[in-house]
Parts: structure tokens; sequence; C-alpha cells
């Protein structure tokens, strides 16, 4: 299944395995200007190449090396002769991807063994120029694309929602917020989210997610110090583990949120009632410039 969208400079492109015409998991990945960002799931080639077909692609960027981001980089690289970048972690990862659980093969299909050029600071089309910044937490290659002019960021599996309750082995909630702070720093308009496709009011949902990880996190932090189990606090704080946690083999659940922020507690002050700070938000912005 692929749908498309197309929301002013911006095509969106929506697809996913389906089963008995069911789609298991929505991916997204976009097109401006000549350039596409990600590549979509290996499972969905057929359909990626139809959609593609008529587009002119002059170069393509990666935002971290998950394979329903990354399954065509090969189509793009060899067949098209079109250049693709991406960060040096995930050109490290592409060369040798990881074994992946069942439940990714099924859904994504596994990323073949890709190459990539290094990203530079800017990625520069005939109308515009993406600022490239590291956004990692979800991953450590994650990457993030802004065009300052109409606030577009193209920000990959970085927000994923407002309200997210649960992390991949891995991911790092230290790293999430100060990636978080990058972006929201730079006043975005419209996120473009791997996930959840075109979403409107940008800046103000970064700053829900930031507020409600922080909320969850001073929670734990409060259970853990009175000497609660991991078990404990899922239940107290999140009502109990996600199905999901079962069916991804244990590979994304909500106790690797809770197990990311007992490691991280020293960032979490149960007495700071507003943890965003506009000011200190402004200066990671002027900074940037």
């Amino acid at each position: 299944m692929l749908k498309k969208s197309i929301h002013g400079d911006v095509i969106s492109f929506k697809v996913s395995r389906t089963i008995f015409g069911y789609p298991l998991y929505f991916t997204h990945f976009f097109y401006i200007d000549g350039l596409l960002i990600d590549t979509g799931p290996y499972h969905n080639a057929a359909e990626i190449k139809a959609a593609l077909e008529k587009l002119p692609i002059n170069k393509v960027v990666i935002t971290h090396q998950h394979e329903d981001h990354t399954g065509n980089i090969n189509y793009f690289r060899q067949e098209l002769k079109v250049p693709v970048y991406a960060h040096l972690k995930t050109i490290k990862m592409i060369r040798k991807p990881p074994p992946i659980q069942l439940y990714r093969h099924l859904i994504w299909g596994a990323q073949p063994p890709a190459d990539a050029l290094p990203l530079e600071e800017k990625i520069v089309t005939a109308n515009f120029c993406l600022k490239v910044i590291h956004t990692p937490g979800h991953s450590p290659d994650h990457t993030s694309y802004f065009e300052p002019l109409k606030g577009l960021l193209f920000c990959g599996d970085l927000f994923l929602g407002e309200n997210l309750t649960g992390f991949m082995v891995g991911e790092n909630i230290a790293e999430h917020f100060i990636s978080l702070k990058k972006v929201i720093a730079l006043n975005p308009s419209y996120l473009f989210c791997g996930l959840k496709g075109r979403l409107d009011n940008a800046t103000n949902r970064l700053i829900k997610k930031y507020k409600q990880w922080w909320s969850i996190g001073t929670q734990v932090k409060t259970l853990y110090k009175q000497g609660a189990s991991r078990l404990k606090i899922i239940r107290e704080v999140f009502g109990g583990e996600i199905y999901f946690y079962y069916f991804s083999q244990s590979n994304w659940g909500r106790r690797y949120m809770i197990d990311s922020i007992i490691d991280n507690l020293e960032i979490f002050n149960s007495d700071q009632k507003n943890p965003y700070n506009p000011q200190e938000f402004l200066l990671i912005r002027d900074r940037a410039n």
C-alpha cells in the first residue's frame, strides 16, 4: 500500500505492507525540490519505484539506519545513479546491517547491505538549503533536516507522537532531551515525521513531548528512590507493559524507557516544575546560527 499527498513544496509518501488488505505499520518518506528524504522499506520497493518514476531525484538523504528508512538505498545508488548521503554512523551500520527480529522482517523487510556518502553541514537544492542536525536518542546516528524559510523539520523518528510511552532496545532518553532542545530552538512550523507524516503546530508538539517525558521521568525517579522494582514502576506509571513488547520479541517496550530513565536519573529534578526554559532554547538557537 502506498499513498501520496502534497503539502505545498513537499510530497509525502505513506507506505505499509498489507496482510489480507490490512496495513501492518505505516512509514513515511518525503520529497522536496529534487531531494528524497529516506527511501522507505524494502517490502514496498515495487510501489516506491513506480510512485517515484516521474519525479526528478537529484540526491537522497537518510535520517537513520533502521530498515524502514533505508530499505531501498541500492535502487537509488546503483540503478538510478543518484548520490545518497548519511551520517557517518549510519554509513557504518548500513554497510553491515545488524540482525533484526522476526517482526521487523515481516513488517519492513531486512535492509540489504548498502553504502552512502558522508553528510555535510547543509543540503542544497535548487530552491532550498536544509540544515543537517544530529538528533540522537532514537538511534545514535539519527539525523534531522530543517528548512528555515518555511519552518519545515524532517525529523525521521525523533518525534513519533507527544504521548509515546515506549522505547526500542538501546534508546537513550538523555540524548532524546538534548535533541528535542535542538529542534525546539529552531521554532519549526511543520513536522514531517516518519510515523505520522506532516503535522502542523510543530514547536508546541515538540514542547508537549518534552514535558510529557519529563513528567514520566520525575515519576520514575520518585518511585525508584522509594525502592520500587522496575515492574512495579511500569504498573504505577503506565498501568503495565504494552502488548507490542511481546509481539516485538522483547525489542520494544515501556521497560526500556524505564531502564533509560533509571540510567540517567541525574538529569531529572523533581522540584523543577517547568523543564522547558524558553531562554535556554533561544540560546541554543543563537549558537546554532
